[in-house]
């Protein structure tokens, strides 16, 4: 496993946003593990998750020129992402969000931020994906105003689970896209981490949690 991903389990567990117990989700699901993005609150936080999306995109698409987020959630990740690709990684590339509606006074439009060309390969960051609307919706929209390369998408975590509907939505996304989704980690590589492993002297992943994912895994997971 990649130092960063290692990184980023530390992180998620500093922060509490992978916890572990019973969680109700809006598919109506009962999970043994939820995933809090909003929990990355604070400057120090939002800038250290910054790191962690420059780092997988760097894996991706390290020819990136653009990085997007939708918004809402998506607005400080892309700040937070193109601030880390400059301090890290050296390259000082534009970012941009759109607004849920157009302005129509000052700078009008959808997009705030660097405007897309035709020449740029775009990578957007978001939390999760769920059933892959909101990605298309933002996907279209991008393509209606440039002629950019929407090169690939960025989440944090990968449930690896099927949607509602059964479906795989990463790779039916993929499918009908043709744009790959990398996550900086899966739940896979989460449990296999933490299985029995210590970190500040607690146990997060036991045996019997472990075994109850693994069991929720088998239901609803659609990847080897």
């Amino acid at each position: 496993m990649s130092e960063y991903k290692e990184q980023f389990i530390h992180f998620l567990i500093h922060a509490e946003a992978l916890q572990f117990g019973e969680f109700t989700l809006k598919s109506g699901r009962v999970s043994p593990y939820f995933f809090n993005s909003s929990l990355f609150n604070t400057g120090r936080m939002i800038s250290r998750l910054g790191y962690f999306y420059a780092a997988a995109i760097q894996a991706l698409e390290p020819n990136a020129s653009l990085i997007f987020g939708p918004a809402y959630k998506g607005i400080p990740l892309c700040i937070a992402t193109a601030s880390a690709l400059a301090d890290h990684f050296d390259r000082d590339i534009g970012y941009f969000f759109n607004r849920k509606e157009a302005k129509t006074h000052g700078d009008k439009g959808l997009l705030v931020g660097s405007h897309p060309k035709s020449v740029d390969r775009i990578i957007m960051v978001d939390d999760v994906i769920t059933d892959g609307a909101t990605k298309k919706e933002a996907l279209n929209m991008v393509q209606q105003l440039s002629n950019a390369t929407l090169a690939g998408i960025v989440i944090a975590v990968d449930r690896m689970e099927s949607n509602t509907e059964g479906k795989d939505t990463c790779m039916e996304f993929q499918n009908e896209t043709g744009i790959p989704v990398q996550s900086i980690v899966t739940i896979e590589e989460i449990c296999e981490y933490l299985l029995d492993r210590k970190i500040d002297g607690k146990v997060y992943i036991t045996s019997e949690i472990y075994q109850r994912i693994e069991a929720y895994l088998q239901k609803y997971k659609v990847r080897p």
